[in-house]
């Protein structure tokens, strides 16, 4: 996506790490979690397991429906719980109403339940008025997602 711009500016390799690294101690330091995005792991699974530090709260995204396993998305999900990191998985309205619901529920049954801290919902859009519905829909779904948790 960044590709289409005119500026971009990125780390990637050994500076990305380097960078994380430093981050992640400075967060611990101050008595805090760190918590990250996901994503590396979906292109970079090997080096993201061995380099990413345990500590490090995971927010894996997969923001369709159908969670089809041979998808790298959905697969970050499974790899994450084999290697024991806690996990907040996030679903988003962005693409379809029914994410958050089948991303808890995939989770729920593929990640182990001391490793699941919650989930985070977005929508991906700003806070103007002409957005107000999607916000409204996110907070709706985000309603319902917690009262079939609590059912369950």
């Amino acid at each position: 996506a960044q590709a289409a711009y005119a500026y971009i500016a990125i780390r990637q390799h050994e500076l990305w790490w380097n960078d994380l690294l430093f981050l992640t101690e400075q967060v611990q330091h101050h008595g805090v979690r760190p918590w990250i995005w996901s994503d590396y792991a979906w292109q970079h699974a090997d080096t993201f397991y061995q380099r990413m530090p345990r500590s490090v709260i995971q927010s894996n995204w997969y923001y369709g429906a159908a969670f089809d396993h041979d998808r790298p998305e959905v697969q970050t999900y499974q790899e994450l719980n084999a290697h024991g990191y806690d996990q907040i998985p996030t679903a988003s309205n962005w693409t379809t109403p029914e994410s958050l619901s089948a991303t808890i529920n995939f989770c729920a049954e593929h990640i182990a339940p001391e490793h699941l801290l919650g989930f985070l919902q977005t929508s991906w859009k700003p806070m103007l008025e002409e957005c107000r519905a999607v916000h409204l829909d996110a907070i709706k779904q985000l309603g319902q997602a917690k009262r079939h948790w609590n059912r369950t």
